[in-house]
């Protein structure tokens, strides 16, 4: 465990979950130092997390695990859902269900509050990523994007929303940053990311009186198993090595580093953090 010395806010240190920060509070001639940890404390909470059978789903149930919680396991992959659930140091429920049915958003919480009679952390992470040309879509395809990436996270968060009163928790929701709008061949997608960053916004202000919190994370180039069709279309080797010349930082981001984001979100750490997309994107949007 480390331990970590902030001396004064132009040397502020971002601290990583299990550090220790020593920090000196100096009044008059007067220095004392006062420790804080600086821990994901998920003991006791109930985390419902869609699309969490891969990348930025599993890595986030994993963590949220690792920190003490319980964990809904909600994907269409009923079968990679149970392998993770094994692997779970909690207990965990898995769900199996298709987010583009209507029925599976009341499934989703019947079971939930089955099991734990309760949530306290919903991740809204399940989205369908199409990269096609504006003159090639079809209303099929647009309908179904907007779909599960608003408004199925729309109606997650309203079925859960006097559970969440209840136990003050809160929502992160997995943008992108496609939102900016300037990616091209992303039409739809981008529109349903822009529309679920005004909603974050929207609900933050609506239920901050109820003591729930909600944020957005707005993830850059992730390593993910969305990025297939890609590669295969373009060459793996291509796309890693052109795409990542648009980040500053010069580097992919792993499906755990958008994880932190998330878990620090959903954590007693940001309790003071509401209404805010954070971008997640090693400075590309910066450029």
């Amino acid at each position: 465990m480390a331990a970590l010395s902030v001396y004064s806010l132009s040397k502020l240190v971002m601290p990583s979950p299990g550090d220790v920060i020593c920090i000196y509070l100096i009044t008059n001639s007067h220095v004392s130092c006062q420790y804080v940890h600086m821990n994901w404390n998920f003991e006791g909470k109930v985390a419902v997390v869609t699309g969490a059978s891969r990348g930025i789903g599993e890595a986030t149930a994993r963590q949220l695990d690792d920190g003490g919680a319980n964990v809904v396991l909600v994907s269409r992959s009923t079968d990679k859902l149970n392998d993770i659930a094994a692997e779970l140091n909690n207990d965990s429920l898995v769900v199996d269900c298709d987010l583009s049915a209507d029925l599976s958003i009341d499934l989703i919480r019947e079971r939930t509050i089955e099991r734990f009679q309760k949530i306290d952390i919903l991740v809204n992470n399940a989205a369908i990523e199409r990269n096609e040309p504006a003159h090639s879509a079809t209303a099929a395809a647009i309908d179904e994007t907007l779909l599960v990436n608003l408004r199925q996270v729309f109606m997650l968060c309203s079925i859960f929303a006097k559970d969440l009163f209840a136990t003050q928790g809160n929502i992160v929701n997995v943008s992108s940053t496609a939102a900016a709008g300037a990616g091209g061949t992303q039409g739809a997608y981008a529109a349903s990311k822009g529309g679920l960053n005004t909603l974050s916004k929207n609900l933050s202000n609506e239920w901050a009186n109820k003591g729930v919190r909600v944020n957005a994370v707005s993830p850059g180039l992730t390593l993910t198993e969305m990025w297939e069709p890609t590669f295969e279309l373009l060459g793996e080797e291509n796309v890693l090595e052109s795409f990542v010349k648009r980040v500053p930082l010069g580097k992919w981001a792993t499906p755990e580093e958008i994880a932190n984001v998330i878990c620090f979100l959903a954590s007693d750490l940001a309790s003071y953090v509401t209404g805010q997309v954070i971008r997640v994107d090693g400075g590309m949007l910066n450029l």
